[in-house]
């Protein structure tokens, strides 16, 4: 073997090396945020540049028909700027989301172009003179060129997405096909090149010329045959039992459906084949995966202050900010509504799946700017991993657990499932089989609590509580089962079944001449359905029960939370004649102001308000400011919490209106109240029945 020889098999060698690597650089850039994409983009292709050009130097130092050592620096920078355009077009194109046919056309061809102007400028920097280009010859070794870029941006972009066996060995043969076919458009593009000095000596058999190029496509038309195959045999298969799988997309024919229409995200269903081909994937290679369910803070009062116009371009802004944040190896689909699902591939270690969270919430803080709105949202998301926290299944419920803890926790965070969310969420979940029971079976029961006169101490109303008789656990309050009811949606049938049983208690009590009016608690949740009013107005029209007699509870965190579409509700509640108590009052930091804008009739101040009346001025102090606003707003005043005759007194003398207490009656059933209500009429002391 001649010293020639040697020298080309050991560049050959340093090719498939050098592409092996080049696969290494895509499968880092996938693990590259969007925002640092470009940074790291033009890094690696420089390093990827120096690559191609010391290989193209190797191979055109083993000829002795041009010179050794570059004579024109002009032209030598302008080789090495080919050399950089090489590499950018390949790393940019493989790195897309999707590639259509066209971009791959014209990126082929800015490599295949790079490629040529390349090996010219070098030509001309080593000192060769009176140039000439063989038209036909030139043509051809472009067409190579070409034809090897879309096929190196094709394997790269399918060995991107490959969830197949034997990725190494795949990597290493493709890159030996690579290597041929760099070697066979060097040797097409250099013989296109024409020239005559005292170092070269110009080719005088044109047809050995055409025999040559006719021999460096045999590896060409190798690479291409194999790779069709390959990939032909990968199309044949089911999309459901495909290994091929590409960043966000999917078949032709699937793509209307497998998409959000509002966000162009992969919607749900797309979502779960992702899940499953990179669990067999997690499965198959020992890896691990991270299921992130993000959850918008404070969505609703984007719609119902803004409308739903401005709404949905705010979930497009999202959506791209998302992306944005995450890797390219990464996955993120819309699960519905305002809520997303990203899935974090090729985990590493615990931080790496830290630092795309931490940064999707970083990136929800920095506000938006929507047709001239400034609006300021921010997310709690959950965090489950597999294998480590159960199969696909529970992957999604863990998460969803540990997003809703995030929002316990005070929103605008992440929170990892862990073994405490476990237990709740396990709990959740068996809460929800009873009470679908509770729900059959009519285990649920109404007690009433009156609500009195503060100076008369006649009984004026009653507030109706919820209570679960569970089987075994006994007799529960609302505190330990509403919140599983409001996620799993069974709240409004709950709240339905409430409301015609305080109705039906109403009627009864007007059967006996009693005119009793009954308080009842609305779940938020119920604020989203706009038809609540006509639906209460037709359980009372079937109870011929009158709206005066029915006094809605909504709590200060409605209003707080909600607030346009909290007034919006009551202004309808107002033309239908239904009153309405803003339950919880002094509870949170809420502004006094806002109680002028709500078509409210009462207050209820909570019993962290009320309980230091007795003993504090300041407290004292406190609550008759609350009332006196109350009562300049035309608002009724019920103190909620009333346990002693110091603390009634107390609240008397700030001009309170109505208390409801343990000093008067302990919570009730239906058969007692009508009993609690004719003796409290006409008692002359506050003594406790019970």
């Amino acid at each position: 073997m001649s010293q020639t020889q040697i020298y080309i098999s050991l560049l050959f060698a340093l090719s498939v090396i050098g592409c092996y690597f080049a696969f290494e650089l895509v499968y880092r850039l996938r693990k590259v945020a969007q925002k640092e994409h470009e940074l790291f983009l033009k890094k690696y292709a420089s390093i990827l540049a120096a690559g191609i050009f010391i290989l193209h130097a190797g191979y055109q130092f083993t000829s002795d028909n041009i010179p050794k050592i570059a004579q024109h620096p002009v032209d030598f920078i302008g080789a090495l700027l080919c050399a950089y355009l090489l590499a950018l077009s390949l790393l940019n194109t493989v790195n897309q989301r999707s590639l259509p046919l066209r971009e791959l056309m014209y990126a082929a061809m800015a490599a295949g172009f790079s490629a040529y102007l390349l090996s010219y400028f070098y030509h001309i920097a080593s000192g060769a003179i009176n140039i000439n280009i063989d038209i036909w010859t030139a043509l051809f070794g472009l067409f190579i060129a070409c034809m090897t870029s879309a096929l190196v941006i094709v394997t790269m972009l399918w060995l991107k997405g490959y969830e197949g066996k034997a990725l190494r060995w795949l990597k290493l043969m493709f890159s030996v096909e690579i290597a041929l076919g760099f070697l066979a458009a060097h040797a097409a593009i250099n013989l296109s090149i024409l020239h005559s000095s005292e170092f070269a000596l110009q080719p005088t058999d044109q047809a050995s010329n055409y025999l040559t190029l006719l021999l460096v496509l045999s590896p060409i038309l190798l690479f291409m045959t194999s790779f069709i195959l390959v990939v032909f045999y990968e199309r044949a298969v089911d999309i459901n039992q495909s290994k091929l799988s590409f960043r966000n997309t999917q078949t032709s024919h699937r793509k209307l459906t497998a998409y959000d229409p509002l966000t162009h995200l992969p919607n749900r269903d797309a979502l779960n084949q992702h899940l499953v081909i990179s669990a067999k994937r997690c499965d198959r290679n020992g890896e691990s995966m991270a299921l992130a369910y993000i959850d918008l803070d404070h969505f609703k009062p984007v719609n119902d202050q803004f409308g739903h116009h401005i709404g949905d371009l705010l979930l497009i802004e999202v959506s791209k900010r998302i992306s944005n944040a995450l890797r390219n190896c990464d996955y993120v689909a819309r699960a519905g509504g305002d809520e997303f699902i990203a899935i974090l591939s090729e985990i590493e270690n615990h931080q790496s799946v830290v630092t795309v969270i931490q940064r999707i919430i970083d990136t929800m803080r920095e506000s938006f700017v929507i047709e001239d709105h400034v609006i300021e949202i921010s997310c709690s998301i959950g965090i489950s991993m597999y294998p480590q926290d159960g199969n696909l299944q529970k992957l999604k419920l863990n998460a969803d657990a540990a997003m809703y803890k995030a929002k316990e926790n005070g929103k605008n965070q992440y929170r990892f499932f862990d073994a405490e969310i476990e237990q709740a969420s396990d709990e959740m979940q068996q809460t929800r089989i009873e009470l679908k029971h509770a729900i059959t079976q009519r285990e649920f029961k109404l007690l009433f609590q009156p609500k009195v006169d503060a100076m008369t101490r006649l009984v004026h109303g009653a507030e109706a509580l919820l209570r679960w008789e569970h089987p075994s656990r006994g007799l529960l309050s609302p505190s330990t089962f509403i919140e599983a009811a409001e996620r799993f949606g069974m709240v409004e049938e709950i709240n339905e079944w409430v409301i015609s049983q305080a109705c039906h208690t109403i009627r009864k009590a007007r059967e006996i001449g009693i005119d009793l009016s009954i308080s009842v608690n609305l779940s938020h949740q119920q604020f989203r359905n706009k038809h609540l009013g006509e639906h209460i107005q037709s359980i009372l029209d079937i109870n011929q029960v009158e709206p005066r007699s029915l006094i809605l509870e909504v709590s200060e965190t409605n209003a707080i939370h909600h607030q346009e579409q909290f007034r919006d509700t009551l202004r309808h509640f107002k033309t239908l004649g239904l009153k309405v108590s803003l339950d919880d009052f002094g509870l949170h930091p809420f502004s006094l102001s806002y109680l002028q804008n709500l078509e409210i009739s009462e207050v209820k101040l909570d019993r962290s308000l009320t309980k230091g009346v007795a003993i504090s001025q300041v407290s004292l102090s406190i609550v008759e400011a609350v009332v006196k606003l109350a009562h300049a707003l035309d608002l009724n005043v019920v103190a909620e919490g009333v346990e002693d005759e110091e603390q009634r007194l107390a609240l008397a003398t700030t001009g309170c209106d109505q208390m409801q207490g343990y000093l008067f009656s302990k919570p009730v059933e239906q058969q007692f109240l009508f009993d609690v209500f004719s003796d409290l009429q006409h008692r002359t002391t506050t003594k406790s029945l019970f």
